[in-house]
């Protein structure tokens, strides 16, 4: 029941943007061409580091489980890992299923909000120029904020500034419209939600073996 709320909170929220926020604030950033700022494309690439870093982390982590020898780390580690990596995998059905088109045209003269004045969702469409929703940036970057809010309380502000970050980079250089950073933020929070709930054990220190 929770979940269905959350879900059902998130569809609202997306709703709302797609009917009074998602094109007066990409027309809003485009009139003010705040793509050309840097800022704004560092602040959406942490979404991209995570992503890179997520395979390292669970190698490491495999390597000391096998080893027997756990750091305090690796627990949320694992976790924020996984979280990434099944995002991941996710948005691709989801952005096929869904089938929005982006705010601004960067890849093989995509339709567009802003150059052809396409707006809207094609379901099942297909192809890269129809996979703005979800946000796969948003996602891995709420995915590990979840991580980061269960499991360190202590950094739940720099929790919430990562995905905060990413989020501000992602609409300053409309990548995204802000519909589409929500449905990412409500993917991220239901996978990352959902891997916390399995606990892999650590495996046990076994005695050294005497003749």
């Amino acid at each position: 029941m929770r979940w269905a709320m959350v879900v059902l909170i998130g569809a609202v929220l997306v709703a709302g943007c797609y009917v009074y926020v998602d094109v007066p604030l990409a027309r809003w950033a485009h009139q003010h061409q705040l793509r050309q700022y840097s800022l704004f494309h560092g602040l959406q690439a942490l979404a991209d580091g995570l992503v890179l870093l997520a395979p390292a982390a669970l190698l490491v982590v495999g390597w000391r489980r096998v080893r027997g020898s756990i750091a305090p780390g690796d627990r949320v580690a694992l976790r924020a890992a996984l979280s990434v990596l099944g995002v991941s995998l996710l948005k691709y059905p989801l952005k096929f299923a869904f089938g929005r088109t982006w705010p601004a045209t960067f890849y093989q003269n995509n339709p567009s909000l802003l150059h052809d004045n396409v707006y809207g969702f094609h379901p099942f469409h297909g192809g890269v120029a129809y996979g703005a929703f979800p946000s796969g940036h948003a996602a891995v970057a709420a995915a590990v904020a979840t991580v980061l809010w269960i499991y360190c309380p202590r950094y739940r502000v720099l929790a919430v500034g990562l995905w905060a970050a990413v989020a501000v980079g992602l609409l300053g250089a409309y990548y995204h419209f802000a519909g589409d950073v929500v449905g990412g933020t409500l993917l991220g929070v239901l996978v990352a939600s959902l891997v916390s709930c399995f606990d892999v054990p650590a495996p046990e220190k076994r005695p050294p073996h005497r003749d």
